[in-house]
């Protein structure tokens, strides 16, 4: 399995804890779309989630289909916007 692959898998598994903790309002979206990782209409249907969790889970939905690099991307971004934690969970160990 490549380490994009492991990221991807970690992504997924990880995926109900991140739907609960992530707060994409917190600078996590506009983060992502200042570093080109998503974009303004991705961003745009991320924000129209009505609750928390839909928001997260579309932000989720959106990054299983983007490169490994993106995905490496999102995992810095968690950082910026004081996430620590949840990207620890995401950290691909060799």
């Amino acid at each position: 399995m490549t380490s994009s692959q492991k990221l991807k898998q970690l992504i997924r598994n990880n995926s109900k804890l991140l739907s609960e903790k992530m707060d994409p309002d917190s600078g996590l979206l506009l983060e992502l779309y200042s570093q080109e990782v998503i974009s303004h209409r991705e961003m745009e249907t991320i924000k129209s989630g009505k609750t928390f969790y839909d928001r997260n889970e579309e932000l989720l939905r959106v990054m299983r289909g983007k490169s490994e690099a993106k995905c490496q991307q999102f995992v810095a971004a968690l950082r910026v916007a004081e996430m620590s934690h949840l990207a620890d969970l995401l950290e691909v160990k060799s």
